[in-house]
C-alpha cells in the first residue's frame, strides 16, 4: 500500500490519542467548571446551548461564544487548543453545509453576487446572513459541549447522567463506546504498523484503495467479534442491565448560584434575541 496512506492513518490515530491523554488532565485542573458538580454544570452548559439554539441573530450568538470562552478561561484550558478544537473543523464542515443556502434558489433576497443572469442565480444578502449565523450557531452550541468533557472526567459524567434519569442502556452504550474506542484505536496502529512493516514496494492507486477496503472490513469484523465478546463476558460476571454508580458529589451554595446565573442569562439573552429587552 501506499506509504502516505499509511502513514497518514497513523499520525491522525496518534493524533487524536494524544488530545484525548492532553485533555484528560485538564479534568484535574483546578477552575471553575471543574469545581462545580457535575450535575448542575452539565444542565447550565445544557442551558447555554439551549439559548444559543434559541437565538436568531449574529450579536445574541457571539456574546453567547463569548461566554463559552470565558468559561474556558476560568477554567485553565489553554485557549489555543480549545480554539483548534472548537473553532476549526466543526464551523468549516457547518459553513459548507450552509453554502446552497446562500444561493437564491434556496433563500431568495437582495443580490449580492449575479452569477448567472439567464436562469438568474445569485448569492443573496440573506442568505448570506443565514449561512453564518447557522455556521455561528454550530460554533457556539459545539463550544459548550465541549467544555463538558474537558472540565469532568467520565466517571462523573455517566455517574451524573445516572443521577438526572438518562436511561441506564443510553448510558452503558456510551460508556462502552467511550471506553473501546481507544483500544480499537490501538488495534489500528498495530494493523497499520504490521502492514507496513510487511510492504516491499509502493502499489499504485487502484491496489492502495483496495488494500484500504481489506483494512476498513477487518476492522469492523475485529468490532463486532469485540462487542459480542463484552457483552458475554459482562453476563458471565452478573451484568443484568444495570450498573452501580457511586457519586459522592454534593451540591453547595457555588453550584446553585452557577446554575441560578446560567438561567438568568441565558433567558435575558434570548429575550435580547426577541427584541423584547
Amino acid at each position: 500500500m501506499d506509504n502516505k496512506l499509511f502513514d497518514k492513518t497513523i499520525e491522525h490515530v496518534i493524533k487524536y490519542l494524544n488530545e484525548s491523554i492532553f485533555f484528560e488532565k485538564y479534568t484535574k485542573s483546578e477552575g471553575l467548571l471543574q469545581s462545580l458538580e457535575s450535575r448542575v454544570k452539565i444542565i447550565s452548559l445544557v442551558i447555554f446551548i439551549v439559548g444559543s439554539v434559541l437565538s436568531k441573530h449574529i450579536l445574541t450568538l457571539l456574546i453567547f461564544n463569548a461566554i463559552a470562552l470565558l468559561l474556558a478561561y476560568l477554567s485553565n484550558i489553554p485557549m489555543y487548543q480549545y480554539l483548534k478544537r472548537v473553532y476549526v473543523f466543526i464551523p468549516i464542515f457547518a459553513g459548507l453545509i450552509a453554502i446552497p443556502v446562500m444561493f437564491n434558489i434556496m433563500t431568495p433576497g437582495k443580490d449580492l453576487i449575479v452569477l448567472l443572469n439567464n436562469p438568474h442565480i445569485s448569492i443573496t444578502y440573506e442568505g448570506v446572513k443565514y449561512a453564518i449565523t447557522f455556521t455561528l450557531r454550530v460554533a457556539t452550541c459545539v463550544s459548550f459541549a465541549v467544555l463538558i468533557p474537558i472540565t469532568t472526567q467520565w466517571n462523573k459524567v455517566t455517574s451524573a447522567m445516572h443521577k438526572l434519569g438518562i436511561p441506564e442502556v443510553v448510558i452503558t452504550i456510551t460508556n462502552l463506546a467511550y471506553r473501546y474506542i481507544f483500544l480499537l484505536l490501538n488495534f489500528i496502529l498495530d494493523m497499520m504498523y504490521s502492514r507496513k512493516s510487511r510492504a516491499i514496494k509502493k502499489l499504485g492507486m487502484v491496489e492502495s484503495w483496495k488494500e484500504a477496503g481489506k483494512a476498513i472490513g477487518a476492522l469492523f469484523i475485529k468490532t463486532y467479534q469485540m462487542g459480542e465478546e463484552t457483552y458475554y463476558a459482562m453476563l458471565s460476571r452478573g451484568y443484568t442491565g444495570e450498573i452501580k454508580h457511586i457519586y459522592m458529589e454534593k451540591i453547595t451554595s457555588k453550584d446553585i448560584l452557577f446554575l441560578a446565573s446560567s438561567i438568568i442569562i441565558t433567558i435575558l439573552l434570548v429575550l435580547f434575541d426577541r427584541g423584547v429587552v
